[in-house]
């Protein structure tokens, strides 16, 4: 079974030894011995064979070798930097050769009624994933939390008008009708967000998040946003390098405005797994209180998790991705799924088949 390989931390080296990768990290401590204290160094040493490997997350002060670098890229492997703010501040990947009748056809459509078909399936998709989301909630505490569970249905009924809304929407190209549709998103998880911070205690101070459409802050200012912002940079990296593998330019969406540096397709794609992967893993680390309001410090007013919280958030969202679910009569991983959404986006755009956006409904 292929994994992704994730080297966080401080000192930490990732090099190649035969046709292994290696990481080497180094440990300092202190011990006692004959009634004394003394300090202690030592290197932890790991070897990898990169057929094992999907892809390399490197997150903190870890060094890279060249060598490293083209055993990798070699081997189809991208290497992926997210910095301590939750953002992917660099990505190096095999240069994969698209299919460029895909690619053309991408191009072609933006321009077209299938921008505008592909986007409002991508919101639906993520409309409705939110609602499954406050279902949950809800019914976690139709018993214990009357009042919170109605006014967590309250939104929810909300929600449930946004897609009535989102039905209505006609236009012959996303230029058109990008503006409506991202308001009818915005006010949509405003709802959302609204319901989900109902059920957080008030010493994590937040106090929502806003939609696609609205100016915010980039950066974090509580624990539970940098959770979200770190969270969603490791699935978005999973969604680049599956628009990539199913031939597509990552950097040539639809609903997302183009940008200089932008993976706007892979952003798309992503809005149909923020609440499966992420949300759901936020929720659950901060219901059970497995990371603390106080696990996080500020940096030039921006809020950066610690790194015993940073490894938790990491274990959960990685666990999830590799966690086996239905989808078209088979029961495979997320992980998997997002790749072959990435493929039907392809063949939609090829004429080759339908597409769909992914949802659940519990």
């Amino acid at each position: 079974m292929q994994m992704r390989l994730v080297v966080d931390g401080f000192g930490k080296f990732i090099g190649k030894s035969g046709n292994l990768i290696v990481i080497r990290e180094k440990e300092k401590g202190k011990v006692k011995r004959e009634g004394k204290e003394k300090k202690y160094k030592k290197t932890k040493t790991k070897k990898v064979d990169p057929s094992e490997l999907t892809q390399v997350i490197v997150s903190g002060r870890v060094s890279l070798s060249t060598d490293a670098i083209e055993l990798l890229l070699k081997n189809a492997i991208d290497v992926v930097f997210i910095n301590k703010r939750g953002d992917i501040s660099g990505r190096l990947s095999h240069p994969l050769i698209g299919m460029a009748n895909t690619r053309r056809e991408q191009y072609l459509a933006y321009n077209d009624e299938r921008s505008v078909f592909l986007s409002r399936e991508f919101i639906l998709a993520k409309l409705r994933n939110q609602m499954a989301v406050l279902s949950n909630l809800a019914k976690a505490r139709k018993e214990s939390k009357k009042d919170v569970a109605r006014a967590i249905m309250y939104e929810r009924s909300k929600i449930e008008e946004a897609i009535h809304m989102l039905a209505k929407v006609k236009g012959t190209r996303i230029e058109e009708v990008r503006e409506e549709m991202l308001g009818i998103e915005g006010k949509a998880s405003n709802h959302y967000w609204d319901a989900v911070k109902l059920i957080f205690p008030s010493e994590y101070r937040f106090y929502g998040r806003r939609g696609l459409d609205q100016k915010h802050s980039r950066y974090a200012q509580d624990i539970i946003n940098a959770m979200l912002n770190y969270g969603y940079a490791i699935l978005h990296s999973e969604c680049i390098r599956a628009v990539e593998l199913a031939g597509l330019d990552p950097y040539a969406g639809f609903l997302h405005c183009d940008r200089s540096g932008r993976t706007s397709l892979a952003l798309d794609l992503i809005e149909e797994f923020r609440q499966q992967i992420v949300d759901k893993a936020v929720i659950k680390l901060i219901s059970y209180k497995q990371i603390k309001h106080d696990e996080c410090e500020f940096e030039n007013f921006v809020c950066i998790l610690k790194d015993k919280a940073r490894k938790k958030l990491l274990k959960e969202v990685l666990e999830r991705l590799e966690k086996k679910t239905q989808y078209a009569g088979r029961n495979i991983t997320y992980s998997s799924i997002i790749h072959a959404q990435a493929r039907r986006i392809a063949k939609f755009l090829r004429g080759k088949g339908k597409y769909e956006g992914f949802w659940q409904r519990w």
